[in-house]
């Protein structure tokens, strides 16, 4: 096997099919997967997990933010991320469409208690 191909399968793809979806909701979580990335946020802890490791507690972020990107490459995406006290930012995920990123933002921050800003 060449080095291109280790490198295609090991690394994310940037693939619009690998977009920013809803995994599993239930009372107690709501489950975000973009590709490998797999982003938890627990309503009983009131954590936020990625790859099962601790990134943040509720009380911890400010704002869910949704962010446009790629202008300077072409390839448009919007990126959903959580805003944490200071300046530290968590990224949850991009979505090809601002209607589907805008969408999973809302419902990140009725999950969280926070607000949505674009």
């Amino acid at each position: 096997m060449n080095a291109r191909s280790l490198m295609q399968r090991w690394l994310p793809s940037r693939s619009h099919d690998e977009a920013l979806a809803i995994e599993s909701e239930s009372p107690a979580t709501l489950t975000l997967r973009q590709g490998r990335l797999v982003t938890a946020f627990d309503r009983l802890s009131r954590t936020v997990t990625q790859q099962g490791k601790l990134v943040a507690r509720f009380g911890a972020i400010r704002h869910v933010q949704v962010q446009q990107e790629g202008e300077h490459t072409g390839a448009l995406e919007w990126w959903v991320s959580l805003q944490l006290a200071g300046t530290s930012v968590v990224k949850v995920g991009r979505c090809a469409e601002p209607s589907s990123a805008a969408q999973l933002a809302a419902r990140i921050g009725s999950v969280t208690g926070v607000d949505v800003v674009s």
